[in-house]
């Protein structure tokens, strides 16, 4: 049973995460949204922006990198444990760079 707490911990700081930037004005995120054959956490595909918590670098995919850059992307990553610490730091940084994208 202690295998399902930190799983129930990750699900539950990511569901933070998409209300929160489900609430920035002005913006449309899509959770789990299509790109190529792979799928993106978070995506706001106007502002040409991608977020995503992570756990290990590991289980990064330079390909799906390289596609999202080509395509003109910004991929933001954050520590899921920096997530957990201080959500509203995290998502002052999307606002961020969403505020530099918009001029």
């Amino acid at each position: 049973m202690q295998r399902k707490r930190p799983l129930r911990r990750s699900a539950e700081i990511e569901d933070l995460l998409w209300l929160r930037l489900k609430a920035l004005d002005g913006w449309h995120f899509r959770k789990a949204s299509p790109f190529h054959t792979f799928i993106l956490p978070f995506a706001e595909h106007g502002a040409l922006l991608m977020v995503e918590l992570e756990i290990d670098r590991r289980d990064r995919s330079p390909v799906r990198d390289r596609l999202l850059h080509e395509a003109g992307y910004t991929i933001l990553r954050f520590p899921r444990a920096d997530a957990e610490k201080d959500l509203a730091a995290v998502v002052a940084i999307v606002r961020t760079v969403l505020e530099d994208r918009k001029s």
